[in-house]
């Protein structure tokens, strides 16, 4: 079933309780419908159970960040507009959110009409109709310009593989989710997935053997009959490839879940769980995929050296990853506190911005990584 839709609904996120009402009397008087909730585990359960044209979310807050929260609500509704404030910005969290695909990056305080304005704006874009052969034509502009990004995944000062990351040069999309949310709009979700594992093939021709690639699936790719044909241009890399599931959107609805994954395995690649600790299937993603790798969240990394529970969780983790054969990945590191954090629970590959930012070419990446270790 799907969520209940209502036109102009705004969801607003902010452990400030003044601040909250404030900003919802602001977009009330707007016209808007608001909902407002104090803290990112209420706002991401809000989000399951309904459509929002519009999110906005504060940066900092207790149990969790507007960051995480960002991307796990990309996961439940690519499509959604989604607007981040902080009265402390930074231009890393800045830049991490232009990445994971935020419309706006707000600086408290600010003007009321200003904030008025640009919600609207986010609203209109959401439920702004727009016939199907203009879609049409953004994406295939956003497939003719597509490239990826890679990110490196290190074991000390080594690179043992990178992330491939979609990205597009096309001035009609702002971010990646731009990009995936035509797709699902127009029904063209196989013909992104075919484009990215196409240029990866093409761009793993110059990377060296030994080193691994990991590659993001959307969940209908694995309904894709061209993922396990021997003749798709990935396939002839797959001993060389990790496909990625994550955990944040559910493949439940894959009843074939085990057999494709299954014909995957006998082709040469290998699986992921991406996000794990992102909590949409708990350890119901873990079970069914049994993994070889197993990626954490970026809510159980980030200030991992401040917090004794996060340890205790990722330690947990860890155990049970070791009990399955999977071998845990660290992604989303930022500092080298958090580094030595990670491998004091024993957790060796890791990636992050504090090694190198998504970028090519190779060279580039090989510099940054050497640079940060």
């Amino acid at each position: 079933m799907s969520p209940p839709v209502t036109p102009g609904r705004v969801l607003i996120v902010d452990d400030d309780d003044l601040f909250l009402r404030v900003c919802g009397a602001i977009l009330r008087r707007g016209g808007l419908t608001v909902e407002a909730v104090s803290t990112a585990s209420e706002a991401l359960e809000r989000i399951r159970a309904n459509r929002y044209d519009a999110i906005v979310s504060d940066v900092r807050m207790p149990g969790g960040d507007g960051i995480s929260l960002l991307r796990a609500a990309r996961a439940q509704d690519a499509g959604v507009p989604f607007l981040l404030m902080s009265g402390q910005p930074t231009v890393e969290s800045a830049l991490t959110a232009i990445d994971y695909g935020a419309l706006r990056y707000l600086q408290k305080p600010f003007e009321v009409d200003h904030f008025l304005s640009v919600v609207t704006e986010a609203v209109a874009r959401r439920v702004g109709s727009a016939d199907r052969s203009s879609l049409e034509r953004r994406l295939d502009r956003a497939l003719e310009h597509l490239y990826m990004a890679y990110q490196p995944i290190v074991q000390g000062h080594r690179i043992v593989a990178y992330e491939a990351l979609l990205r597009s040069a096309a001035p009609e999309v702002t971010s990646p989710m731009d990009v995936l949310e035509l797709a699902e709009r127009t029904d063209r979700v196989f013909d992104v997935g075919r484009a990215v594992r196409a240029r990866v093939a093409e761009d793993l021709e110059s990377l060296e053997a030994h080193v691994q690639c990991f590659v993001n699936l959307h969940p209908l790719d694995l309904e894709d009959p061209e993922l396990t044909s021997v003749d798709a241009p990935l396939t002839a890399h797959a001993n060389r490839v990790v496909l990625e599931i994550t955990e944040r959107a559910s493949v439940c609805h894959v009843v074939t879940l085990e057999s494709r994954l299954s014909e995957l395995r006998a082709l040469g690649y290998r699986i992921a769980v991406d996000d794990l600790g992102a909590g949409y299937a708990g350890l119901t993603t873990f079970a069914r995929v049994r993994p070889e790798f197993v990626k954490l969240d970026a809510a159980l990394v980030r200030d991992i050296h401040h917090n004794p529970t996060q340890r205790l969780v990722v330690s947990a983790v860890c155990d049970l990853a070791y009990e399955l054969k999977s071998t845990v990945v660290a992604e989303a590191i930022e500092c080298d506190a958090e580094r030595e954090a990670l491998l004091g629970l024993g957790i060796v590959l890791m990636q992050g911005y504090f090694f190198a930012r998504p970028e090519r070419p190779w060279c580039e990446l090989r510099q940054s990584v050497a640079r940060a270790a």
